[in-house]
């Protein structure tokens, strides 16, 4: 269409939306066939919503206390060799660093002594209880043998879970048993399959009791931690569904906190990733969208472009006969592209999504919204 012809018809629009506008109590854009193709007016039907999309909200990506551990040493000693380093893929009693401690040597020595005094004690009771059977000696004095050995088991399961937590595995513990050959070298293991995410001592460096090595993490069970406000956080349950839009991921409300935060007077509220956890990252902020039912009415989704805004309210241009007819609607959610809203609406609805800005032009020009 030649640009004089669509001027002519622009102009035709608008006498004729002034006299429509003029009879009729009912606002009607008196639109025809050639107006629309010269304005571009595209519509559409208006798609039910069930869930409705809030905005999206901040978040951080976080791991699992349960899927988070933390790589100590149990006695002072020298970090002689650091096996592994910030980002590389662990695996569950993966050798992590070798370290020396002179406890760790009287741990060993302590843990020969109650092998030796629990055999002892063993031998005795054996032999004072065939005795107490023959009648050679009174049963007290079997009795007292027995709870010797009772206390010397004791010791000696004490001293080999000090070893264990030192960092020694069975097979070495046996060993030691056998042979007695005592040994300073602590080789720290990971208790879990992950990821190193943080490294806190370095070659050489001596650490105390309780010190720090690494920290590892699981990377496959990751939660997010999302500042909600109070009217949407009253809205959410566990199992309340959301995503995050630009990762690709989905999830699941697990907890929602019930202190109020004093700086955006929001909760806190905790969710499991389920899905699309490859591009995330503890730490990482990310932008979270809930879904939540709507408790009455029916909502329904439209193009973003389909709504029009006067005098603070949102407007549709809902297609009747001879024209278009301005519609209130209440936007209630939504983001991007699409807007979620509740106004008289049903599913056989068609409304122009294309086209707005003009017959919102001339609406305006012709009065506009009352009130």
């Amino acid at each position: 269409m030649s640009p004089p012809k669509a001027l002519l018809l622009l102009c035709a629009f608008a006498l004729s939306l002034t006299m429509t506008l003029a009879s009729s109590a009912i606002e009607i854009l008196s639109v025809t066939a050639e107006q629309r193709e010269a304005l571009g007016i595209v519509v559409d039907k208006a798609q039910p919503k069930n869930l409705v999309p809030r905005p999206r909200l901040p978040g951080r990506i976080t791991l699992p206390n349960s899927r988070v551990r933390l790589v100590t040493v149990r006695a002072s000693a020298v970090l002689v060799s650091p096996l592994v380093a910030v980002g590389d893929s662990v695996t569950t009693g993966q050798e992590l660093a070798r370290l020396e401690s002179p406890v760790f040597v009287s741990w060993q020595r302590d843990y020969i002594q109650a092998l030796s005094q629990h055999d002892l004690a063993r031998a005795t009771a054996d032999r004072e209880r065939q005795l107490a059977a023959e009648g050679i000696i009174a049963g007290r004095r079997a009795a007292e043998s027995t709870a010797l050995l009772r206390d010397a088991r004791s010791r000696l399961e004490e001293q080999r879970q000090a070893l264990s937590l030192s960092g020694m595995t069975k097979q070495e513990i046996a060993r030691l048993a056998k042979t007695h050959r005592l040994n300073p070298t602590v080789v720290l293991r990971a208790a879990i399959s992950g990821v190193v995410l943080e490294q806190y001592a370095r070659a050489g460096e001596r650490l105390d009791a309780g010190g720090a090595l690494y920290r590892i993490g699981d990377l496959e069970a990751l939660t997010v931690e999302i500042h909600t406000p109070l009217d949407i956080a009253h809205s959410l349950e566990k199992g309340t569904r959301f995503s995050l839009p630009q990762e690709g991921a989905l999830g699941e409300v697990v907890a929602i906190g019930r202190e109020i935060h004093s700086l955006d007077q929001g909760v806190l509220v905790r969710g499991e990733i389920k899905e699309g956890t490859a591009r995330l990252r503890p730490g990482q902020f990310v932008r979270v969208q809930f879904e939540t039912a709507r408790s009455e009415g029916s909502a329904f989704a439209v193009p973003s472009t389909a709504v029009v805004h006067a005098n603070d309210q949102a407007w549709l241009f809902v297609q009747v006969d001879g024209g278009f007819a301005p519609v209130r609607v209440e936007v209630i959610g939504g983001s991007g592209s699409e807007t979620v809203l509740v106004g008289s609406l049903t599913d056989d609805t068609l409304f122009a999504i294309r086209g707005t800005a003009a017959l919102k032009a001339h609406w305006l020009a012709n009065g506009g919204p009352e009130g």
